[in-house]
């Protein structure tokens, strides 16, 4: 948003000398909406709510611009200098067109040197894009300018729906935003953060308060000789700004009132700080993990293929972060960049922030495609105020990763490897091929590789043990994302060598052509066309089966019914689950697939591979009657009460998880494979999660029960598990430290599997409201690493700056 906000500024259609001096009384319509959106799109309309006096002296009306658009300019003081060719509007400036609002103390338009300058309380609004700053200089002539103490909201769900050109409300029947101060904190340049990777000890960040925010005179730091001139030529900063969200217990009512204590002589300890946020709504996750004595890579949980039995837990998906805040002291304009000394990211709704990102020396450029390519020299991850962790230098806004990749694969791979991500190809509009090539470290240092099926035998074989030869020291991943109208096209492929000996056993990938059903009652539904190649499939006891190749057709859909009534008052509200005295269910999910395609695969326990075409469906139903449900933790006073630890509210309860999962298979040898599962079991939560000690307590357990009639003969979906016992439990040690595990056996007697465990892990993480960082071992598949996850919101409001400054020095 900031790089957008700043192309803008260079989209002013300044004019040539106006012939009548009072044109400029009207410019500020056409001007002030350019700042906002691109010059196509920028019409002129009448000012109105003008001053008496400007009122007067624009008796003479000038000729309209074509093309005119409602937009609303105040000011309680506008005037023009005709001398020093400067038009000057003070005192509560405001300017709204399509939609964008801006609001100023003080806004100055100069046409000779075809610059503006705003100061004191600057904010922009749209949708749910919010911008604010002390200050704005940019000149046309020099197409430079600065931006001081910017802090914003930016959403890249809702960035495109808020870019659209729309009807403006008029400002006198929605207030405006107060402009927000950073918290007062404690002497933060004498505290010091733990880095991680590589060791040692670094200063926690600070930025400089706004003008007219409480510790200015604390924390503003000596300007340079440019910056005080340009400061005398544009006149003083405005003082004496309100700031609502900084209240004493004397002005709780009324912010604004004159008994309340001047920001600049309140005394810190009694300002209290409103967040300034409300609704808060987890909405996904962005995850990433390290794995280490990695014995396979488990990445088919969403396969089309996968037959769905037993009890697994999702991988981590890479995810987004799709709601961020940002914060700076000072952004540089240069044509298409900007640079900024530091910026700071969080993914946190609430300030102070429990995780967010600083980058220094930033420098970001917007392409011809409009896409923000961020450069930094180094970034770090702060959490707490207390650990610091590295982060990435290059990103691009909306596909953030990091350059380098490093992990450890013993089954394609021969160990670890390192690969670097590179700057990802557009096609056409939004499409996009992203390439990671790789080198296999391991594989080069012992000079030989156990991965592949030795040159010329049948790919059903197991790999046997070659010498590596050039071409096996590198790989190659490739993912592929292309939108196509209402559908979409999206491919994985990855090479684990460039040996063409060995390309046919060391190549995986997957293809899907998808597109989005609306059908009615239903949460999603879809259709897809699907191809893959060597794809690895779970299936319980057996682990990881290999599907040479396969390709066909799938339908699924999912319902929910049961739902809670979203509030009258606000329908896009997240729906709350009311609490009730008695048991009662809650939403019950329905969920359906029909697939039919050709496979080659092994047969069942056999080294055979074989051809058939498999078709199924599939009906599957989940619910939870919730015998008991305790109260939610109030948080009228403080949004942030219940989320200390926890991305989500915890209420404690006590329910009976239970539900039913059906296929009926056919093969086309003639074989069938008719599978009806019953599950359910005993689930309950103890404890808010806000207290320090032992306050969060979670247990469920699920005895699953297989009728089978039929077999497969393929491997890949033979039904094994016929009884299985899965439980998952997490206990609080202390403040944000939790223990979990989980497993799965099988304790059907009469199977050869009988006491195996099909799945086992065991984690101890550091939890937090926005993220999470956790220490795992999974004895079962031998893998254990260390996992990163940052949490995303929906919230509404603004937040206030969140990166620490001094209260004193």
């Amino acid at each position: 948003m900031t790089l957008g906000f700043l192309q803008l500024l260079k989209a002013i259609p300044w004019p040539e000398r106006p012939a009548h001096p009072l044109r400029w009384v009207v410019l500020p319509t056409a001007i002030l909406p350019a700042i906002l959106w691109p010059p196509g799109l920028v019409a002129a309309g009448p000012a109105i709510s003008q001053s008496p006096a400007a009122q007067a002296a624009a008796t003479p009306t000038p000729p309209p611009l074509p093309n005119p658009t409602f937009v609303v300019v105040r000011a309680d003081r506008q005037g023009y200098d005709q001398q020093l060719g400067r038009f000057v509007a003070t005192g509560n400036v405001e300017a709204e067109f399509n939609g964008w609002r801006l609001l100023a103390d003080r806004v100055e338009l100069a046409e000779r040197s075809r610059s503006v300058f705003a100061s004191g309380r600057i904010r922009l609004t749209k949708g749910d894009q919010y911008l604010q700053a002390s200050r704005l200089r940019y000149s046309d002539w020099e197409a430079s300018g600065e931006i001081d103490d910017v802090y914003g909201v930016i959403d890249q769900d809702t960035m495109a729906l808020d870019a659209q050109p729309g009807t403006p409300t008029p400002a006198s029947m929605k207030p405006g935003p107060a402009f927000a101060c950073p918290q007062l904190t404690a002497d933060t340049p004498g505290r010091t953060v733990v880095r991680v990777l590589p060791p040692g000890r670094i200063g926690l960040p600070t930025m400089p308060a706004p003008d007219g925010c409480p510790g200015l005179e604390l924390s503003r730091p000596v300007l340079p000789l440019e910056q005080v001139l340009k400061a005398v030529a544009f006149g003083p900063p405005q003082s004496g700004l309100e700031t609502p969200q900084l209240t004493s217990p004397s002005s709780k009512n009324s912010p604004s009132s004159k008994n309340s204590p001047s920001p600049r002589t309140a005394d810190p300890a009694a300002i209290k700080v409103d967040p300034r946020v409300r609704n808060v709504a987890f909405q996904q996750s962005w995850s990433t993990s390290v794995k280490l004595n990695l014995a396979a890579v488990i990445d088919t949980t969403d396969s089309l293929n996968s037959a769905g039995q037993g009890y697994r837990p999702p991988t981590n998906q890479a995810g987004t972060i799709s709601r961020l805040r940002f914060q700076g002291s000072q952004i540089r304009i240069r044509g298409n960049r900007w640079t900024a000394e530091q910026m700071a990211f969080t993914n946190d709704p609430f300030t102070p922030a429990a995780s967010w990102s600083l980058a220094r020396k930033v420098v970001a450029v917007m392409d011809g495609q409009g896409v923000t390519r961020i450069n930094s020299r180094s970034t770090q991850i702060l959490l707490d105020d207390k650990v610091s962790l590295p982060a990435m230098a290059n990103t691009t806004v909306g596909a953030e990763e990091a350059r380098f990749a490093w992990d450890t694969d013993q089954q394609d791979r021969d160990g670890f490897y390192i690969g670097y991500n590179l700057e990802p190809i557009q096609l056409g509009r939004s499409g996009s091929l992203q390439l990671q090539p790789q080198l296999m470290v391991q594989r080069a240092i012992e000079g030989r590789t156990s991965s592949f099926v030795l040159p010329g035998e049948s790919l059903g074989n197991p790999p046997g043990e070659q010498g590596a030869t050039f071409g096996d020291m590198f790989g190659l991943l490739a993912s592929l994302n292309l939108p196509m109208g209402w559908a979409s096209l999206n491919a994985e492929a990855s090479l684990a060598t460039l040996n063409p000996e060995n390309v046919r056993s060391g190549t995986r990938s997957t293809t899907r052509f998808s597109a989005p059903l609306n059908l009615p009652g239903h949460e999603t539904a879809s259709a897809a066309l699907f191809g893959s190649y060597r794809e690895r499939i779970y299936n319980g006891s057996l682990g990881l089966q290999t599907v040479v190749y396969s390709y066909g057709a799938n339908l699924a859909g999912t319902a929910v019914f049961n739902r809670p009534q979203q509030p009258a008052d606000n329908p896009s509200a997240m729906p709350a689950t009311p609490r009730q005295k008695g048991p009662f269910f809650t939403p019950v999910t329905l969920s359906w697939a029909a697939q039919s395609g050709n496979y080659q695969a092994t047969l069942f326990e056999t080294n055979t591979l074989e051809t058939l075409w498999r078709s199924y469906a599939n009906l599957a139903v989940s619910s939870t009657l919730q015998l008991w449900q305790g109260l939610a933790m109030d948080d009228s006073e403080d949004p942030a009460r219940g989320l200390r630890y926890s991305p989500t509210p915890v209420i404690p309860g006590l329910g009976l998880t239970m539900g039913a999962n059906g296929y009926v298979t056919s093969y086309s040898d003639g074989a069938k494979q008719n599978t009806l599962t019953l599950w359910g079991g005993p689930s309950f939560t103890v404890g808010q999660f806000d207290k320090p000690f032992f306050d969060y307590t979670r247990f469920s357990a699920s005895i699953a029960g297989t009728f089978l009639g039929g077999a497969s003969p393929f491997g890949f979906d033979r039904t094994v598990d016929l009884r299985t016992l899965s439980f998952q439990a997490a206990q609080q040690i202390y403040g944000p430290l939790v223990l979990e595990a989980g497993a799965t056996f099988n304790i059907d007697n009469n199977s050869e599997f009988y006491g195996d465990v099909s799945y086992s892990y065991v984690e101890l993480k550091l939890q937090r409201r926005s993220y999470e960082v956790g220490v795992y071992y999974s004895p079962y598949d031998g893998i254990g690493g260390i996992r990163v996850k940052l949490n995303d919101f929906n919230f509404a409001g603004t937040g206030t700056p969140f990166v620490p400054r001094p209260r004193n020095r």
